[in-house]
């Protein structure tokens, strides 16, 4: 659980200094930015060329990884259909999709397995989130913010900001190198580089949470943990169901990891591209506490 704790010190730390800050006038609002650039321009393309270098590919590694790809779909089409019938702004339909279509399926959720499912269950965690959650990220959801952000982005635009992203870069990178074996020290720099992602992430997070927006942004915060936490991973669940898979440990462990908490990274990126704010920091600040009571219900129906 030392992932966990990592991430709860972080998010506090990051509320504790933003609120002293605040109130005696020391940093400006734009402070988190350069906290946000060596997360995703640093800590994220690191982590990325590293696990996607070494990551070894099981027999049914489509049936295991299809679950954050299925998640995405369906969290993306319920927030575009919420929207049109909620008339929600642009910008808000993409920090709903770009936040919550993506699970935290490697900080909460690498521990969470290892507590409900054990630690023999962690690499099929790692593939869900490496070759899941990982790629989406660096793809869909990068692609799904820029075209939020404005409507005067234009295609090309878009595809410069998609294909110029540090994480993808160094994932597609990661990728054609695999069968180049890495020196030990550039494996060691990559790990430790990498490992500053969690406690800096959620530091920034909890720099620019504030607790009394939630009351303004309550009815959207309730869509998008409602969908995430619980119609999302239902969905999904229900396409596994219908395929007669859920037999399979390794479905039961990637089912579990669509039910966990926002991807902190998703609401990285839907910070720095201006989507909504507070509303991502506020979905990952709730949604990590809400999950602690979410998660064991969907353990239970899993392995029941």
């Amino acid at each position: 659980m030392s992932a966990l704790l990592v991430l709860v010190v972080g998010l506090v730390a990051g509320i504790v200094a933003g609120v002293t800050a605040r109130r005696h006038g020391r940093v400006d609002d734009s402070a988190h930015q350069m906290v946000n650039f060596w997360v995703l321009d640093v800590a994220l393309p690191a982590l990325a060329l590293n696990v996607l270098h070494s990551v070894i590919f099981p027999a049914n590694l489509l049936l295991i990884v299809a679950g954050p790809y299925l998640l995405f779909a369906f969290s993306a089409t319920l927030f575009l259909w919420v929207g049109r019938v909620l008339h929600l702004r642009r910008d808000v339909v993409g920090a709903l999709i770009v936040t919550t279509a993506v699970a935290n399926t490697s900080f909460v959720g690498i521990p969470m397995v290892t507590a409900f499912f054990g630690a023999e269950s962690v690499p099929v965690a790692l593939l869900v989130d490496q070759l899941g959650s990982f790629i989406i990220v660096g793809t869909a959801v990068i692609a799904v913010a820029a075209t939020a952000s404005g409507a005067g982005v234009t295609r090309a635009e878009i595809a410069r900001r998609l294909l110029t992203a540090p994480a993808l870069i160094a994932l597609l990178t990661g990728l054609v190198l695999r069968p180049v074996a890495f020196p030990g020290w550039l494996t060691a720099a990559l790990t430790t580089l990498g490992s500053t992602l969690t406690p800096l992430a959620l530091f920034s997070i909890g720099l620019q949470l504030r607790i009394g927006a939630v009351r303004a942004w309550r009815r959207e915060l309730a869509i998008g943990l409602l969908v995430k936490l619980v119609i999302g991973p239902a969905l999904v669940f229900g396409i596994y169901a219908l395929a007669g898979s859920l037999g399979d440990h390794g479905v039961q462990v990637a089912l579990f990891e669509t039910a966990m908490p926002p991807m902190v990274a998703g609401a990285m990126i839907a910070m720095r591209y201006g989507l909504a704010t507070p509303l991502p920091s506020l979905m990952v600040g709730v949604g990590v506490p809400v999950s602690l009571l979410t998660l064991p219900i969907w353990s239970w129906i899993l392995q029941g």
